[in-house]
């Protein structure tokens, strides 16, 4: 019986699974960030070769039984990146049969119900793809705003110290942001956190930890929105507004306005208590593709890496035909659900 290997390498974790041509899922495995734009290719070729001995440890198997396998990098945007990518896991792996992908393409793999759609991710970054029912595929230059998409924490942050910085300077309208950014730096004043930031534009690495702090600020982002902070609502609005625009055009670009297109939303910001980033969201969206259908992801990215992995040796599974015999659980691991059935 042939195994199969699917790897989602991401800017906060990179997660493995391995399973059977049946679609049985037989072990997971979880390691550190893989996205080698932000901590170089010998750390993210570390973190996916501990996520990848965690799978394999936990479904007794070994790589030489890996009849396939799909990567699903986050970073591998440019056609540079991918031939980086390939040439340093071949040399990890050189016995390993592989293909790397954008992660957005395993995300809409594994959250899809149909097997093809819109994948919007709204985590740390932001990035899309589509999907035919043909097979046919598109994917955004996820590395921002000046290539056409501009999602994310990282993006958000830098809207809330654009209007953290205006409110303190008397420059614009007054937020509570103002405070916050400093409080979850445990900085003194704006003096010293223009300083840190020029910092950080010169060396990223000299400011890691506050950067991690920054990110902190997405769920007060939030939070201060639900008080009635109305810079904060436009933030979420925003980011709404741009997240479904992309995804409306995205289908319009295939020609698909007329099908229900399931658009699958995957990232932690989307679960932000406010409703207003989902509600520009939605509405931005069904302007320009009425009939799509907003949901959120049936598994997490790696079951899509897995699938790919299957349907690269011509054996093709939905997501919903996914079953789990892990070591030691029954049915449906919820250590992997992306959120089930709730849609919109």
């Amino acid at each position: 019986m042939g195994y199969f290997l699917g790897v989602d390498g991401g800017a906060t974790k990179t997660k493995t699974v391995l399973g059977n041509e049946k679609g049985e899922i037989l072990g997971i495995g979880e390691g550190p960030p893989s996205n080698f734009q932000l901590i170089g290719l010998e750390g993210a070729l570390e973190a996916i070769k501990m996520a990848v001995g965690g799978v394999l440890a936990e479904s007794s198997l070994s790589l030489g039984q890996v009849e396939r396998t799909v990567f699903g990098l986050a970073g591998a945007d440019l056609p540079a990146h991918f031939r980086e990518l390939e040439k340093a896991l071949s040399s990890s792996f050189p016995s390993l049969s592989f293909r790397v992908v954008n992660d957005t393409w395993i995300a809409l793999k594994g959250g899809a119900r149909k097997g093809w759609g819109v994948a919007l991710v709204c985590g740390t970054g932001g990035n899309a793809c589509i999907c035919t029912p043909q097979g046919e595929w598109f994917t955004v230059r996820g590395m921002g705003y000046e290539y056409g998409l501009g999602a994310g924490a990282l993006y958000m942050i830098r809207d809330i110290l654009h209007y953290a910085f205006r409110s303190y300077d008397g420059i614009g309208p007054k937020t509570k942001l103002e405070q916050e950014v400093l409080k979850s730096l445990s900085l003194p004043g704006y003096d010293v956190l223009a300083d840190m930031l020029f910092s950080f534009f010169v060396s990223p690495s000299f400011t890691s930890s506050e950067l991690r702090n920054l990110l902190n600020l997405v769920p007060v982002l939030f939070e201060l929105a639900s008080e009635g902070d109305e810079v904060c609502q436009s933030i979420l609005l925003q980011q709404g507004r741009v997240l479904g625009e992309i995804g409306g055009w995205l289908i319009k670009r295939m020609r698909l306005e007329d099908e229900d297109v399931e658009v699958v939303l995957v990232g932690g910001v989307y679960g932000g208590e406010n409703p207003l980033l989902m509600d520009q969201l939605t509405l931005s969206l069904h302007q320009l593709a009425p009939s799509a259908k907003v949901v959120f992801p049936l598994f997490e990215p790696a079951i899509g890496g897995y699938l790919l992995a299957l349907e690269d040796k011509g054996v093709y599974i939905p997501a919903s035909g996914i079953s789990w015999n892990l070591p030691g659980e029954t049915g449906n691991s919820q250590r992997w659900s992306g959120g089930g059935d709730a849609n919109l």
